[in-house]
């Protein structure tokens, strides 16, 4: 059997023409094809912003066909979810060329008794689950066209119509055909027809805990003139049209048992009710596009705590890998986008933070800064995050580069890796000249960036050190409370070997547990980088510099060692 990565969950997409394939594949990235037990060509790859793995087919038309390859595509990638993208025909006249209908019910439309007495309908229908109504509703609320690129946007916005929709083996072209008025008397609720949509559904009923949707773009009003609106382009608008709010509800589609955010470890977060005030804006999580004065950001999803908010007594922060949407000459390119509301009696400190940060991207050449603003208790700090041109998306982060747990990284990846915290060792002497420290290194801190990987923020080095600081795995002896030790340089240095650690074990050090002695593949400098970088006193690490000399010593060292016999 294929199967995830373990890293995303996978969701199946089919399409039955390749104008529908072609709408879902170019939003794709790192993608390979796979071919499963039955014949059926998939392209494997990942959406850039969102946490699902996406298996998509192009499987050609038929409900009986749509039965076998979708049955099929569950068991080989144990998919979670299938979404049905592409094009369906208009019944009726209130829904415009270019409109979404997803199906709130697929009616097989041949289902029926024929008699003397005429035609008797016994209809058989799925029906759209409330966890997955209630998810179509609220992202046809909630800038649902946040995946249309903003040049294929037409002047008036597509309507998504949450309705029936008919689907059998007849391509229905003539209005007043018998297949029509049957549909219109048995099933005159059907806004659309297609002729996929009930064996996608009917294969889907028969797997335990698998979802689906159906998102059809409207490319035809199922009528004579079917064949004028598709040489017109109907079809490849109806497929963008599809695609784009397929992927805006996959945004907001979580995983079956996981919760709707995924926190990093560490103590709980106190929530303090605000004296005189409520934040004003909607959670990150549940928008797609936030706006910051005239600049308009898409949110990514991802790993580890790229889309996330946490309040602490009056403050609350949000953070989030985005895309700038906005025209101007940073349209298109990708931010760092951190805010912080606060209000209360230190309202003043917590908003200066990101105004120092700025001024300190700048002296020391950091990220650049896109976007700074600030109102009487909201400021948001953009910094730039490097783009991938060949895959269209942003760059990924140390986090992707890492094991899965409890599984050291392969040769080429501890290489990689081992060169990047070099990388980030040498901004780090450039911090601790300045008098500062970062203090809140993770995986997805580092940007895997060409040909030098690079940090996506100064962390905490505008804000001053405290007890209980930068709570989770990477949190240095001193940050916990209790230590008498001012965090400081010597804080990142710990953080460093923690990210080492990780790599060459799979997992985080904890507190108690014997230092890392290594492996026979593991060269001695690096074992010893690693144990001097985790010493619990601070005043025993090495500094950044001797960290750097080291870590590219012990790159070069990896990088001479042959591969493994097998």
């Amino acid at each position: 059997m294929g199967g995830s990565t373990g890293q995303r969950p996978t969701v199946v997409v089919l399409t039955a023409l390749q104008v529908e394939y072609e709408a879902v594949r170019r939003h794709m990235a790192d993608v390979h094809e796979d071919r499963e037990p039955q014949g059926t060509v998939f392209d494997r790859g990942r959406i850039p912003g969102l946490g699902w793995e996406v298996a998509l087919a192009e499987m050609g038309p038929t409900n009986t066909r749509a039965a076998l390859v979708t049955q099929s595509a569950i068991a080989h990638f144990g998919a979670e979810v299938v979404l049905f993208v592409g094009v369906a025909g208009a019944l009726k006249d209130d829904v415009r060329l270019g409109d979404v209908v997803v199906a709130r019910k697929v009616y097989s439309h041949h289902g029926g008794r024929e008699s003397a007495d005429g035609f008797a309908a016994r209809p058989d229908a799925w029906q759209s689950p409330y966890d997955m109504d209630q998810l179509v509703r609220s992202a046809r609320r909630n800038e649902p066209w946040a995946f249309l690129a903003l040049d294929a946007r037409p002047a008036t916005p597509p309507r998504v119509h949450f309705e029936p929709i008919a689907s059998g083996d007849v391509l229905l072209g003539f209005r007043d055909s018998e297949t029509a008025r049957r549909i219109r008397r048995h099933y005159n609720d059907a806004v659309a027809i297609d002729m996929e949509s009930h064996g996608v559904a009917h294969a889907v009923g028969m797997k335990h805990g698998v979802r689906a949707l159906f998102i059809r773009g409207i490319s035809d009003s199922a009528d004579q003139d079917k064949a004028a609106y598709d040489a017109s382009g109907s079809q490849e608008t109806a497929a963008r049209h599809a695609a784009a709010f397929a992927l805006r509800v996959l945004r907001d589609l979580r995983p079956a048992g996981r919760p709707a955010r995924e926190r990093p470890p560490g103590p709980a977060t106190v929530m303090v009710p605000a004296p005189a005030y409520s934040p004003g804006p909607a959670s990150w999580e549940s928008r797609p596009v936030v706006r910051v004065g005239e600049q308009e950001y898409l949110l990514y999803d991802g790993p580890g705590d790229l889309l996330q908010e946490s309040r602490h007594g009056e403050v609350l922060r949000r953070q989030a890998l985005a895309r700038v949407m906005s025209d101007g000459g940073t349209r298109g390119t990708y931010a760092w986008l951190r805010q912080v509301e606060a209000w209360g009696p230190d309202r003043d400190h917590a908003l200066t933070a990101l105004e120092q940060e700025a001024k300190l991207c700048r002296r020391l050449h950091g990220p650049a800064v896109l976007q700074l603003s600030r109102s009487e208790t909201t400021a948001t700090l953009a910094l730039a995050w490097p783009g991938d041109p060949k895959r269209g998306g942003p760059l990924e982060t140390l986090h992707e580069l890492l094991p899965e747990p409890a599984a050291p990284a392969d040769p080429l990846g501890l290489w990689s890796i081992v060169r990047a915290l070099a990388e980030v060792a040498h901004v780090l002497e450039r911090l601790s000249g300045a008098g500062v420290s970062h203090r809140a290194l993770r995986p997805t801190a580092v940007v895997r960036c060409r040909p030098h990987s690079v940090l996506r923020d100064f962390g905490l080095a505008t804000a001053p050190p405290r007890r209980g600081e930068n709570p989770g795995p990477f949190q240095a002896p001193e940050q916990r409370h209790g230590s008498t030790v001012r965090p400081g340089p010597a804080t990142d240095i710990y953080q460093v070997g923690a990210l080492l650690h990780l790599a060459l074990t799979g997992r985080t050090p904890e507190p108690g547990w014997p230092p890392y002695r290594g492996t026979a593949a593991v060269p001695d400098r690096l074992v010893r980088v690693v144990a001097d970088a985790l010493q619990e006193d601070p005043g025993a690490r090495p500094c950044a510099r001797t960290l750097r000399l080291a870590l590219l010593a012990a790159a070069r060292e990896l990088a001479s060692v042959p591969p493994p016999r097998h």
